[in-house]
C-alpha cells in the first residue's frame, strides 16, 4: 500500500496529461500530494523531509504554473526538488559530520563510516546530475518529452540507480572493522 501511496501523485498527473492537459495534470498532482501525506498520517507511517520538500513546492510550483498559465514553472519544479535533496543531504553531512543516510537507516543497515559517506556523496551526484538532465529536456524538448522523462525516466534512472547502492551496500556491510581514521578522509 505503501509503494502505492508514494507514487500515487506521479500516476495521477500522467494520467490527467494524457486525458487533458499540463494544467489539469499540474492541479491533480498538487491535490495527490496533499493526499499522499494525509494518507502517510493516516497510516501512522513517517513523514519524512523528502516528503514535506516535494510537498511544499509542488504546492509552490503548481500554484504558480496555474496562476500564470506557464508550464515552464511545474517543468522547473523537478530540478528544483532534486538540488533540494542534494543540499539538504550535504548540509546534513557536513553540519551532524554524520550522513544522514546513516542516521535514517543506520539501525538496520551496519556499514562503516566511509561507506555511508560515499553513498551519501553518490545520492547526492545523482541528484544533482537528474536535476542538470531535467532542467535540459525541459528548455530543449517538447512538453511530451518532459512529461515522459519525468514519468517514466526519472523513475527507471533511481530504480537503477538504487540496484547500484544496494549492490554497494551488500559489499560493505560486513567491513565495520575496517572503519580507521585513513579511510574516513
Amino acid at each position: 500500500m505503501l509503494v502505492v501511496l508514494e507514487y500515487l501523485p506521479l500516476a495521477l498527473f500522467f494520467i490527467f496529461y494524457l486525458m487533458g492537459d499540463i494544467f489539469i495534470a499540474t492541479g491533480v498532482l498538487m491535490v495527490g500530494t496533499v493526499i499522499q501525506l494525509v494518507g502517510l498520517k493516516f497510516m501512522r507511517e513517517p513523514i519524512t523531509p523528502r516528503h514535506w520538500i516535494i510537498c511544499c513546492l509542488v504546492l509552490i510550483f503548481g500554484a504558480i504554473t496555474l496562476f500564470l498559465r506557464d508550464d515552464w514553472f511545474i517543468k522547473i519544479k523537478v530540478t528544483v526538488i532534486y538540488l533540494a535533496i542534494a543540499a539538504f543531504l550535504l548540509g546534513a553531512m557536513w553540519w551532524q559530520k554524520k550522513s544522514p543516510l546513516e542516521s535514517i537507516l543506520g539501525q538496520e543497515i551496519k556499514l562503516p563510516h566511509f561507506a555511508w559517506q560515499r553513498l551519501t556523496y553518490a545520492w547526492v551526484i545523482f541528484c544533482i546530475s537528474l536535476a542538470i538532465v531535467n532542467l535540459y529536456i525541459a528548455e530543449t524538448m517538447s512538453l511530451d518529452a518532459w512529461v515522459n522523462f519525468k514519468v517514466f525516466g526519472t523513475l527507471a534512472a533511481t530504480i537503477i540507480f538504487t540496484v547500484l547502492c544496494g549492490a554497494y551496500i551488500f559489499k560493505h556491510h560486513t567491513d565495520t572493522d575496517k572503519d580507521t581514521p585513513e579511510i574516513d578522509n
